[in-house]
């Protein structure tokens, strides 16, 4: 009879306690994440109680306020009291009747981040309380620089870098390098910022010369806080001295003119000269007319130069006074066919007209 009776009390017992934890008060709550300048819900219910309710406290602990902070009071009628600094900020959107507790948090901050603890009291059984906790995304300020730009040479140098600053949580940074895969390395770093923020560098590291210049490259960003991932283009930037300077003919009329062409970054400076003479003729920049004279005979230089070194093309001109003469003779010969030609063919039509009208009067 012990035996059983110890049992059944050990029954009863075990009941009562799984009916309790299954019916016990309790506070219900679910945490939240948003983005920094959004709205905030923080949802809380008590459950599993016909008690008067008396207040519902919200406190608040983050990284400046390292331990809670009484900052919203609710009260049984639906009023509120801000205190310690939110103000208008917060918003009670609960309802009294279905003791729901859930606020608004307006437009929040990065030093809004921390946990928010939802206290009800209730009469006579005290308070029930649960920890929110409030997680703000932030999304990252990108772009893509030269800090230095870099000159054509042999050894490594940062060609260019792909930033992604004061991001929460640091956000992905890669690159899209197509043909130039097996030519560059990229090295990435991450550093943590005193607000909490996170800076991300990703540099492109190479040996810099002018096959590079203008090679396009793209910087991917990726974010928590962004609908899709972001996509940088990117021409790269290399200095290099003048390569081979070379002169042209452009155009051929009463005059000609002529182009210095060259290979340089950053464009050049043009200096044009005539050897063992002084220039009679209009420059432009690269640009040099000269007429066809024989008088213009001669040497020509190109010099052009940037920070990194120079270069220099010549020209040697040769127009002879017997050609000159040739070429005036032939032009003004061509007129006079020309001129001939074309009184010709008009009496020739004129002729043409006169012939039905004598016809028609040799008829009659």
């Amino acid at each position: 009879y012990t035996v059983e009776c110890t049992v059944a009390k050990l029954h009863y017992l075990y009941s009562y306690f799984l009916f309790f934890f299954l019916t016990a008060i309790r506070v219900i709550g679910q945490s939240a994440t948003v983005t920094v300048g959004q709205d905030a819900t923080l949802f809380c219910q008590l459950v599993e109680t016909n008690e008067r309710l008396t207040r519902i406290t919200w406190q608040k602990r983050t990284r400046e306020i390292l331990t809670n902070k009484n900052f919203f009071y609710i009260t049984p009628e639906g009023k509120t009291e801000s205190v310690n600094g939110l103000g208008d900020r917060t918003e009670f959107i609960g309802d009294i009747k279905e003791i729901i507790g859930t606020i608004l948090l307006r437009k929040v901050t990065l030093l809004d981040e921390g946990i928010y603890t939802c206290i009800f009291n209730v009469f006579p059984s005290g308070p029930f309380e649960t920890e929110i906790h409030l997680n703000i995304q932030v999304p990252p300020v990108v772009g893509v620089t030269t800090d230095v730009i870099p000159v054509a040479g042999e050894s490594e140098v940062i060609l260019a870098t792909c930033t992604a600053v004061k991001a929460r949580p640091a956000a992905d940074v890669s690159w899209r390098l197509g043909a130039l895969s097996n030519s560059v390395k990229v090295q990435t770093n991450v550093s943590a910022d005193p607000d909490g923020t996170y800076t991300v560098k990703s540099f492109l590291i190479g040996v810099a010369s002018k096959d590079l210049n203008k090679q396009k490259v793209q910087c991917s960003v990726d974010h928590i806080s962004l609908n899709e991932e972001l996509i940088l283009d990117y021409a790269l930037i290399i200095h290099y001295p003048p390569q081979v300077v070379y002169i042209i003919s452009v155009n051929v009329v009463t005059s000609e003119e002529f182009q210095c062409v060259v290979d340089a970054n950053p464009r050049p400076t043009f200096t044009w000269s005539r050897v063992n003479k002084s220039l009679s003729c209009c420059v432009d920049a690269d640009r040099l007319i000269i007429p066809l004279t024989s008088e213009n005979n001669g040497l020509y230089l190109c010099n052009v130069s940037n920070q990194y070194g120079n270069g220099t093309g010549t020209l040697y001109l040769q127009v002879s006074r017997e050609s000159t003469t040739l070429c005036w003779s032939l032009f003004i010969i061509l007129l006079l066919g020309v001129a001939v030609y074309l009184i010709w063919k008009f009496n020739l039509t004129e002729s043409l007209l006169k012939c039905p009208s004598q016809l028609r009067e040799g008829i009659w």
